[in-house]
């Protein structure tokens, strides 16, 4: 196995209080698929997650995406590379979302990033040890969530990001109320683009 050259972070956290930041405006529009049976907001300590800020008793991550294909393809993770049942994904919503205050993210796409001992492994690694202790070390840092580049997607180019709460279902009002949409044949298609391959209900 080659070498990773993503750093571990810092013990103290209060060495990434000046990580470089973006600021995620209250108006943005956000997107997360999930599955029907379940509420869209949910902040998770899944260890299968990338960055479950693990280590933070108590916190869990909410991962959402700029764009809907994005979404889509990040609730599917892996799958894409085999055929995934039509019945499964017609049986998850599409959540479409509007911010309405300001969050600060640790922007881990952001070229000064290296400066503190990241690149571009913590988007694609599969070590979630590490990805995970990021998120707990920015987490700590008083960050309010990451933003970060979606493995599924070769170009690297669709944004996903990674919001920061108590772990489980937050309260009544605390998150924003959206709009939950069925998985539309135009968005299956456009995930095609990215290797998403559907196996038709017979």
């Amino acid at each position: 196995m080659a070498d990773s050259y993503l750093g571990q972070p810092p013990s103290d956290h209060r060495e990434l209080a000046d990580f470089p930041a973006f600021t995620l405006k209250a108006g943005a529009i956000l997107h997360r698929v999930h599955r029907e049976a379940f509420g869209a907001w949910f902040f998770s300590d899944d260890r299968d997650c990338r960055f479950t800020p693990l280590g933070v008793p108590g916190q869990g991550a909410c991962c959402l995406a700029e764009q809907p294909v994005g979404a889509l393809l990040e609730a599917l993770r892996g799958e894409r590379s085999v055929m995934v049942a039509e019945d499964d994904v017609r049986r998850r919503r599409l959540f479409t979302v509007e911010l309405v205050r300001n969050l600060r993210l640790a922007h881990l796409d952001h070229p000064n990033a290296g400066k503190k001992g990241v690149n571009a492994e913590i988007h694609t690694t599969t070590d979630y040890d590490k990805t995970q202790g990021w998120a707990a070390a920015l987490r700590r840092a008083g960050f309010d969530g990451l933003r970060y580049l979606c493995r599924s997607d070769p170009s690297l180019k669709q944004v996903g990001l990674a919001l920061f709460d108590d772990q489980g279902a937050p309260a009544l009002g605390r998150w924003p109320d959206g709009d939950d949409a069925e998985i539309s044949d135009a968005l299956i298609a456009e995930a095609a683009e990215y290797g998403l391959r559907i196996l038709p209900t017979p």
